[in-house]
C-alpha cells in the first residue's frame, strides 16, 4: 500500500509587521526569512495565485510516500521584540493529510518565544493535523487548530497568549521566532 501525506502552508503576515522583516512576503523570500528542510519532496516558494487577493503570500509544503515522506521544511525569522505586549496576526491557509495509520502531518505558523541568548522557552502552534499528530497542549505549547483548510485569520496579543503556555515567563521573551512549518512521519 502506497502512503501518501501532503502539507500544505500558505500565510500572509499582517500583525507585527514593524518587526517581521518583509512580512507581507513582497520581496524575495532571502529578504528576512532563512529556509531549513529535511527529507525529499518539499517545496518553500512565493506567489501571487495563493489567495484571492493579489498580494504575495508565502507557500511551505512537505509530502511524500512511504519513509521518503520523513523530515520537514521550515521558512522563519527571528526577531528581537522590545516587550510582549505586541499584536500578531496571520492569514493562513493549513492543510495536513495522510492515508495511512503508521503516518502523520502537522502543519504550523509557529510563534516560539525565546529568551536572549535565543533559547527556546515555549512556543504557540496555529496548525493543521492529521490524525495521530503528536502535537498537544502542555505547559509549554499552546495549540490553535484551524478549523479547516480555507483562509482565516488569527490574532492575539502576544502577552495575552502567554497565559495558555504557563512554562513562559512573559519577562523572560526577549525575541519571537515566526515559523512556517510543515512535518510529515511516515513509517
Amino acid at each position: 500500500m502506497h502512503r501518501f501525506i501532503i502539507l500544505v502552508l500558505i500565510i500572509g503576515i499582517c500583525g507585527a509587521s514593524n518587526y517581521i522583516t518583509n512580512g507581507d512576503f513582497e520581496q524575495a523570500l532571502t529578504e528576512g526569512w532563512l529556509q531549513s528542510t529535511s527529507g525529499t519532496n518539499t517545496t518553500i516558494t512565493r506567489g501571487t495565485n495563493y489567495h484571492p487577493d493579489p498580494d504575495y503570500e508565502a507557500h511551505v509544503r512537505k509530502y511524500g510516500s512511504g519513509t521518503t515522506g520523513t523530515g520537514y521544511a521550515t521558512l522563519y525569522q527571528i526577531v528581537d521584540i522590545p516587550t510582549t505586549q505586541i499584536e500578531f496576526s496571520v492569514d493562513a491557509k493549513l492543510y495536513a493529510w495522510d492515508n495511512h495509520a503508521d503516518a502523520w502531518a502537522g502543519t504550523a505558523v509557529i510563534i516560539g518565544y525565546l529568551d536572549a541568548s535565543n533559547t527556546l522557552l515555549g512556543e504557540t502552534r496555529i496548525c493543521a493535523r492529521s490524525a495521530g499528530c503528536t502535537w498537544q497542549n502542555s505547559a509549554n505549547m499552546h495549540i490553535i487548530p484551524a478549523p479547516d483548510s480555507s483562509w482565516h485569520n488569527y490574532n492575539f496579543n502576544i502577552n495575552d497568549e502567554l497565559s495558555n503556555v504557563p512554562a513562559v515567563i512573559p519577562s523572560q521573551v526577549q525575541k519571537i521566532q515566526v515559523s512556517l512549518y510543515s512535518y510529515t512521519l511516515s513509517c
